[in-house]
This record gives C-alpha cells, sequence and structure tokens, in this order.
C-alpha cells in the first residue's frame, strides 16, 4: 500500500516538485480513513486541522447557497476525483471549513494533520517551501476565477450583459 500511496502523492498538484525521498516522508504522515458512498467527511463551519487527499473514490463539494424563498440548501461547486486534495487552508492557519464534503463513491482518503506536516517541515524546510508556494499558486488561480465570476455576477445583476 505504501508504494501506491507514493503514486497518489506524486499526482497531487499541492506536491508538485517534491522528490521521491521527500514523498516517503509525506506517505509517512498520511493515515488512511475508508467512508461509505454518502458519508460526510466535514460540514462547512466545522473546526478541523487535517488535509485529506483523495487515494480511491470521489467527493462532492458543496456550498450552502440562498434559495429563491430565502432558505439556504446545498449547491455542489465541485467534484473531486482519486489524486486530488482538499481541506489545504488548514496548511495556512484557516481551521474553519469553508465548504461540506460528502462521497459520492466508497472512498479511501488520505489524511495529514496539520501538526504533522508542520513538524515534518521543522525537519525539512524544502517541503514546506514547495507545498506552500503550490498552495499559493493554487489560491492565486482560485481568487482570479472568483473575481471574473465576480464581475460578471455584477454586469449581470446590473442588466449589462448582453449589451453592447
Amino acid at each position: 500500500m505504501q508504494q501506491n500511496i507514493i503514486e497518489n502523492l506524486r499526482r497531487v498538484e499541492l506536491f508538485d516538485g517534491l522528490n521521491n525521498q521527500e514523498l516517503l516522508q509525506i506517505a509517512t504522515i498520511c493515515k488512511v480513513r475508508r467512508l461509505g458512498a454518502g458519508q460526510t467527511v466535514f460540514n462547512e463551519g466545522d473546526e478541523g486541522d487535517e488535509l485529506f487527499i483523495i487515494h480511491e473514490g470521489c467527493v462532492r463539494i458543496a456550498i450552502n447557497t440562498r434559495t429563491a424563498n430565502g432558505t439556504f440548501a446545498p449547491s455542489t461547486i465541485n467534484l473531486l476525483y482519486s489524486g486530488q486534495s482538499f481541506g489545504e487552508m488548514v496548511l495556512l492557519g484557516g481551521a474553519t471549513r469553508s465548504a461540506t464534503v460528502t462521497c459520492v463513491d466508497p472512498c479511501v482518503l488520505l489524511v495529514i494533520r496539520e501538526r504533522d506536516f508542520a513538524a515534518l517541515c521543522d525537519r525539512n524546510p524544502r517541503i514546506g517551501y514547495l507545498v506552500m508556494r503550490n498552495i499559493a499558486a493554487d489560491l492565486a488561480y482560485k481568487l482570479r476565477s472568483s473575481n471574473l465570476l465576480l464581475r460578471g455576477n455584477i454586469r449581470w445583476q446590473k442588466g449589462e450583459l448582453g449589451k453592447r
């Protein structure tokens, strides 16, 4: 299983640039968690200290949005598959979960506790540097995407879309 974990970690964007020895160090701090289809990994608003990597299966990322009648309902914003990660914000000190994550299929998740990752980075600062650089690149991409969506939404609300 250890070799399978390393091969999966190699595909995770968060760990881009890490060599085999560094991936092995990451693998040693991973715990395996198995969940069934329909089980919730965590809920929006929960406190947390774990990063998750999908080893097998698929998860749904959903946020609560206001419906036309003023109530709140979950809206799916993404589906993630094997080799993808979620919960990275805990590595930056953001412990409150910003979305609900539910298993679509039976899942095998690799779990890394924030304190274990911090201790690893103290021993090997290169791992910390590369992972934080990768998180920064991902957050910059998400921020640009959100800004574009927000601009489009504002233009739509002002009735500017479709006009020249």
